[in-house]
């Protein structure tokens, strides 16, 4: 029989705090480089021009079709080999995560553009507005709204994918617990309240993601 004994988790509360810290700020870093970068992708993918789409179709399949896992091994390593750049594995991470996920997030946007009626474009032809002033204020105004829980949705697996910063030495909640479980070799208790913690910081944003679908759902 095991002998549980949680008790030794609160000796090591500073190591879990200190881990959720680092989690929250890398995600929160990668939600606003890949909300960003998004955008431009998914505006880019939906374009006329080949010029535009079939560069920024290349990137998302490039980032959606292989494993974040190797994505930040290849940028934490290979980048100082090939373009000389050295980054910490923080931004390492960060710069993996957000570019990983900006591909997701350019097809919620481009799903979101082609779900306006086509009807709001042509009036605003009609009205003079140039592509860029239909896109601020027709376009993405109604995409914003209908694409946000799919967005909160996409924080909570950012953040779930965080733990994947582990690898390369990030002290982000995984990691700072797989430190702690070599010393006190208690990991039944350890990772089932790591599992905990992670629930603490994620359920939050699924609840608020499926509450602003229901939101949107009564006004749309």
């Amino acid at each position: 029989m095991y002998d549980w004994n949680f008790n030794v988790i609160w000796d090591y509360r500073i190591v879990y705090m200190r881990g959720a810290l680092i989690t929250l700020e890398l995600s929160l870093l990668a939600v606003v480089f890949s909300m960003s970068l998004g955008l431009f992708v998914g505006i880019a993918r939906h374009s006329k021009r080949y010029i535009l789409s079939f560069p920024a179709s290349c990137y998302v399949e490039i980032f959606r079709d292989t494993p974040l896992l190797i994505q930040i091994v290849w940028i934490y390593y290979c980048l100082p080999i090939l373009l000389g750049v050295t980054l910490t594995a923080f931004w390492a991470s960060t710069v993996a995560l957000s570019l990983h996920m900006s591909a997701y997030v350019a097809e919620i946007f481009r799903a979101g553009i082609v779900s306006v009626d086509k009807g709001h474009v042509d009036a605003a032809k009609i009205l003079g507005l140039n592509y860029f002033q239909t896109m601020t204020r027709i376009i993405l105004p109604q995409v914003f709204r209908r694409m946000l829980p799919p967005l909160v949705n996409n924080f909570a697996d950012i953040l779930k994918l965080s733990a994947l910063a582990s690898v390369i030495g990030v002290y982000e909640l995984l990691h700072s617990v797989d430190n702690v479980i070599m010393n006190n070799f208690r990991p039944l208790e350890m990772y089932s309240v790591l599992a905990l913690v992670y629930f603490v910081l994620i359920f939050p944003v699924a609840f608020g993601a499926r509450r602003a679908e229901l939101y949107f759902a009564r006004r749309i």
